[in-house]
């Protein structure tokens, strides 16, 4: 069966519809295939995070009708569909999520055999698919067999991309938070101050919740029981689990330092204080204005000193170092996976529908302005 793999569409209630209609297209021409979605088809906590699961759902596809129908197509025609959970979908990931999304799409109860979804990942042959942020520490879940406490990547999606409108963020959070914040009036006018507001409330809450208060510390523990079973319906030995949880990324939120150093908070504390230094002085506050700017200073050069290799990894990196592990311990001949929004390296490598203002109104700012979303076509010989 021919397989196609996307992943990250991000589909919300103002999902672009020529977007939409695209992915329709896509689906109808190929009909009977094995459809997999690695990950974020839905992107449920940047529009509607405090809202039933099942309402947020048929929002996003109200506003796709043209979607739904060609997925529901697809799967009463003979098609497979396949979802894996994603750090912006993780709901993919209930048990009770493949009947909800059954009757969101308008599948008949003939056809529900083949659509498939799974928290984690699909083994088909030598293939591996998942959607990669369980190597992401600052979106991996505690246990990708549980769904409970959000990472880092989700509270701040809740917590600032939601309230805000600021979609824009959702393609460009990988630059420091200095230059974010001074991008929020450049992007957003009028409404930069409460953008800026809301960065502060995710940083503190975030910081709030986290290390001795992160809720997932007890996950790894009650995702255990549900290890065998998972190992046996994607066919692969109970260690092969073991070992790439061992692999895994440990939660940013699992620790208030790496959780404060993550949001950036020494420097923006520093920038506030060398600022207000500058201030003291033009209020002509000598000492005050020395004090100040000593101390930031010193903070943002502590600051520095601190960051490593580690911490200056990228999805990307994080994703590359993966995909060999996966391999190592799996004996998986192709790995494939999402969550980066970027092209892949030879280590991982991605079938995915590029389209990074997927999740952005189309009045809003967009990483994806004057450029059209692609597919990358890509095919590999049969393993050996």
């Amino acid at each position: 069966m021919r397989t196609l793999v996307l992943a990250d569409l991000h589909l919300v209630g103002q999902t672009p519809r020529p977007l939409g209609e695209d992915l329709a297209s896509l689906i109808a021409a190929h009909p009977g295939a094995r459809i997999v979605l690695a990950g974020d088809l839905f992107d449920l906590p940047s529009e509607m995070p405090n809202v039933a699961r099942d309402r947020a759902l048929a929002s996003a596809l109200d506003a796709q009708p043209h979607v739904r129908r060609a997925f529901a197509e697809h799967v009463d025609r003979g098609g497979e569909l396949w979802l894996i959970s994603g750090n912006h979908d993780a709901e993919v990931g209930a048990p009770d999520f493949r009947d909800a999304l059954a009757r969101a799409f308008g599948i008949s109860s003939e056809s529900r055999a083949r659509l498939r979804t799974t928290p984690w990942f699909f083994r088909e042959g030598g293939v591996h698919i998942e959607h990669g942020h369980l190597y992401d520490p600052d979106n991996a879940p505690a246990h990708p067999l549980i769904l409970g406490a959000r990472s880092l990547g989700t509270h701040f999606v809740e917590e600032l991309i939601a309230p805000t409108g600021a979609h824009r963020y959702l393609n460009a959070n990988d630059q420091t938070p200095l230059k974010l914040l001074a991008s929020a009036f450049a992007w957003y006018g009028v409404r930069g101050p409460y953008v800026v507001y809301r960065y502060f409330h995710a940083a503190l809450t975030a910081m709030a919740a986290s290390g001795p208060f992160y809720g997932g510390r007890d996950e790894p523990a009650q995702g255990k029981p549900h290890e065998p079973a998972f190992a046996a319906e994607h066919g692969v030995p109970h260690e092969v689990i073991a070992d790439l949880l061992a692999r895994a990324a440990i939660p940013t939120m699992a620790s208030f330092q790496h959780t404060f150093a993550r949001v950036y908070f020494d420097r923006v504390l520093a920038t506030l204080s060398i600022l207000g230094g500058v201030g003291c002085a033009l209020a002509g506050s000598k000492r005050a204005a020395t004090l100040a700017v000593t101390a930031g200073a010193a903070l943002m050069s502590a600051s520095w000193a601190l960051v490593t290799t580690a911490t200056r990894a990228t999805d990307s990196d994080r994703l590359r170092d993966g995909a060999p592990a996966v391999r190592a311990v799996t004996g998986a001949h192709l790995v494939l996976f999402g969550h980066t929004h970027r092209g892949a390296g030879a280590g991982v490598r991605q079938h995915r529908l590029d389209s990074p203002s997927t999740a952005t109104p189309p009045a809003a700012p967009s990483a994806g302005r004057g450029r059209s979303p692609k597919a990358i076509r890509r095919h590999w010989p049969a393993a050996g």
